[in-house]
């Protein structure tokens, strides 16, 4: 592909001018990049309590797992930004002033390599969901079956099953040496293979559509479920308490809080502390929901009207709509520590004693 690093500034869009686009994505990522400074350092946090805590439940496993994906995917976030404001920095100056390594292939490949830790964030959140959903609904058949050694497996086919299949798109990309145009001087510049556009749709259409559509109507179907039991089980614990009754609190709220090794509990009758566990669960993937909808509706978007494309008419409002997306995702990936906070009473208790 050509060294020409003004080419991502050279489109035509019969919506959306180069000059609107430039400024909007700009604005985009400063946000972006902004927010994704704030995650990473809350993510930290988050690993470094549930370290802390001790992996010796389920539970906590997946939240460690979860924070260590929303901090892969928001180092990604905070290099983009970096990049596309050296990539504007030299679109204005005419390329008087220009760098070691073309901003723009910075840009555009980690906005690919992004998409690996994206996807792990939404197969965890998905079986933290789907898990927490099974317990609630048939305790009795579930409690055991989700312990560590599951979650582990279910983990490492997650890691493996996001790095594999989008592999591919990054073997047919690359950094390689090449000329900077009007100059003698070499840098690292963004080079694709022809192929990669085949092998990309092929990708797109099993993982980067297929994954983020099906976890939505998984983790919906989740939050009626459990939405609907956490109301039966206010409604159950306000009934014994018109009537001055104290609904017992079974052995496994203080295993659920310290460290179980299963995901499951009735939420029936329940304390309070167990009602935060599902609590906690249902904010994370409403949040999620919330966050992945633009994904979905620019997945839509571009199958109906074929011109919503990168390479297409509508190439620079694509780009803006993807950017915004890419903030609703970095919103996703940097606030769990509230959540955190709020509904776990042991992470709370290890994150102000550390």
């Amino acid at each position: 592909m050509s060294g020409n690093t003004s080419r991502s500034l050279e489109t035509i869009d019969s919506i959306l001018s180069d000059e609107q686009y430039t400024i909007t994505e700009g604005t985009l990522c400063l946000v972006r990049g902004t927010l994704a400074c704030l995650g990473v350092a809350a993510n930290i946090v988050n690993v470094k309590t549930f370290m802390a805590m001790g992996l010796k439940d389920a539970m906590t496993i997946c939240f460690l797992s979860l924070s260590l994906s929303d901090l892969g995917y928001l180092l990604t976030v905070i290099c983009r930004a970096a990049s596309f404001a050296f990539m504007t920095a030299e679109s204005l100056s005419q390329f008087c002033v220009w760098f070691p390594v073309e901003p723009y292939g910075v840009y555009i490949y980690f906005g690919h390599a992004g998409r690996i830790p994206y996807i792990m964030s939404n197969i965890t959140t998905t079986f933290l969901a789907v898990v927490r959903c099974l317990c609630v609904a048939k305790p009795l058949l579930f409690k055991n079956m989700f312990g560590k050694r599951i979650t582990l497996i279910v983990l490492t086919v997650s890691v493996t099953f996001s790095v594999v299949s989008y592999l591919p798109v990054l073997v047919y990309m690359g950094m390689t040496s090449q000329n900077v145009p009007g100059s003698n001087v070499t840098r690292p510049t963004l080079w694709i293979s022809p192929k990669r556009e085949e092998v990309k749709d092929v990708v797109w259409a099993m993982r980067d559509a297929f994954v983020p559509f099906a976890s939505q109507v998984i983790i919906l179907i989740c939050l009626l479920v459990l939405t609907s039991r956490l109301r039966s089980a206010y409604i159950f614990r306000q009934k014994l308490t018109i009537r001055g009754l104290v609904p017992e609190r079974p052995k496994s709220t203080d295993r659920l809080e310290s460290g179980s090794g299963v995901l499951c509990t009735e939420i029936k009758g329940l304390g309070g502390k167990d009602l935060q566990v599902v609590q906690q669960v249902v904010l994370i993937s409403v949040v999620y929901v919330f966050c992945n909808t633009p994904t979905i509706l620019v997945n839509f978007a571009g199958v109906i009207e074929p011109q919503f494309s990168i390479e297409k008419l509508y190439k620079n409002l694509y780009l803006t709509v993807t950017g915004v997306k890419h903030l609703c995702q970095t919103i996703n990936a940097s606030f769990n520590i509230f959540i955190y906070s709020r509904y776990n009473s042991k992470y709370r208790k290890t994150l102000l004693s550390n």
